[in-house]
């Protein structure tokens, strides 16, 4: 698919019997600029790692046009660029504008997380699979979801950013606003799984959400736990698998 545009122009004048305007309905083609990443569209960088950002190209046709490259802030700590002192999902985007001030934009996702062993430590980045009540049945639009962080608040607290394993941030597509948020997990002992958790909050909803049930297998790698929200149908089964990276 070509990014093309054609461009018409009409000046405007006096148009008078004896005054004929020469440059009335010219046409000619715009190309926006197209942006190509450096790179993954995703990059998972291990915590206390060095970010070295890959860059991104962009042409307006066969036109190389400057590409800005911009630093968010981070999706659940706030952290300012990439930080990889701070677990969390960074967005960095790509922006390019051609002749016209017609612009094209491209972005990544970079997350940080520090791993645990799952027998010391429940840190990590994780994919998520979730079902919902009333009959908890499997579906491929709830599965492999991307991705739930678990990251650590104090000596034996750690914060989780999704209390229903991104069901409707990723799943539908809602976003991180619908994400049940600021559950803080209480580690008494991992391998007995004996945790106090608190109470997280969907932001957009203004609903809320208990996490029960929280059951760590340091040896499949994988977190399973039940969100339930003080909505209809609002029990959710979730499974975590811990990503290595």
């Amino acid at each position: 698919m070509k990014n093309t545009l054609i461009l018409f122009t009409i000046l405007a004048g006096i148009i008078t019997s004896c005054t004929k305007d020469e440059t009335a309905d010219v046409s000619r083609l715009t190309s926006f600029p197209v942006i190509t990443l450096n790179g993954n569209a995703e990059i998972l960088a291990p915590f206390g790692s060095e970010y070295v950002d890959p860059g991104a190209s962009a042409f307006a046709g066969d036109v190389s046009v400057t590409t800005m490259t911009s630093f968010g802030s981070g999706t659940y700590q706030g952290a300012a660029g990439v930080d990889t002192s701070v677990p969390d999902n960074y967005m960095v985007t790509y922006s390019a504008e051609n002749s016209d001030g017609f612009d094209g934009t491209a972005i990544r996702n970079v997350w940080v997380a520090n791993t645990g062993d799952l027998v010391n430590s429940i840190e990590g980045l994780y994919l998520a699979d979730v079902q919902r009540a009333p009959d908890f049945t499997p579906s491929a639009q709830y599965s492999g979801l991307t991705y739930v962080l678990i990251w650590k608040t104090g000596d034996n607290t750690y914060e989780i950013s999704h209390a229903v394993g991104g069901y409707y941030d990723f799943g539908r597509g809602y976003g991180p606003n619908y994400a049940a948020r600021g559950s803080i997990i209480t580690v008494n002992d991992i391998p007995s799984n004996d945790f106090t958790i608190t109470q997280a909050i969907f932001p957009g909803f203004g609903n809320v959400a208990d996490i029960t049930e929280f059951t760590v297998n340091p040896i499949g790698r994988t977190i399973a736990f039940t969100g339930t929200a003080n909505f209809g149908n609002g029990v959710f089964h979730v499974q975590l698998k811990q990503v290595q990276f």
